[in-house]
């Protein structure tokens, strides 16, 4: 299931309107992934058979990230201390991130 939390939808509003970047152009070696705020654990966002994801995809998270199910157990809401961003190599970084002038050295 795509992530649809409010949160996430108002930085891809504020995402968008940066000048010569786009979600379409993080496919540079940006990946979808999540990481847990509590302990610093960052996980790739995966699809059911193991393949990375190409948008955030809160199934195949650890179980104990997800607040709700719905009726086919499939995750609906993740912690508070979970957060959507992007993997690149090694390191995870927010849409803010991003958003604060990314450069590659």
């Amino acid at each position: 299931m795509l992530i649809g939390t409010p949160e996430v939808l108002e930085q891809r509003k504020l995402f968008d309107k940066m000048p010569g970047v786009s979600f379409g152009n993080l496919c540079f070696g940006f990946l979808p992934a999540f990481k847990n705020g509590a302990d610093g654990e960052t996980h790739l966002a995966i699809n059911d058979d193991g393949s990375i994801a190409l948008a955030h995809n809160l199934d195949n998270l650890p179980i104990e990230w997800v607040k709700s199910w719905d009726d086919q157990g499939r995750a609906l809401e993740l912690l508070d201390t979970i957060h959507a961003g992007f993997m690149r190599g090694s390191e995870f970084y927010t849409l803010d991130d991003l958003r604060d002038c990314l450069q590659d050295d």
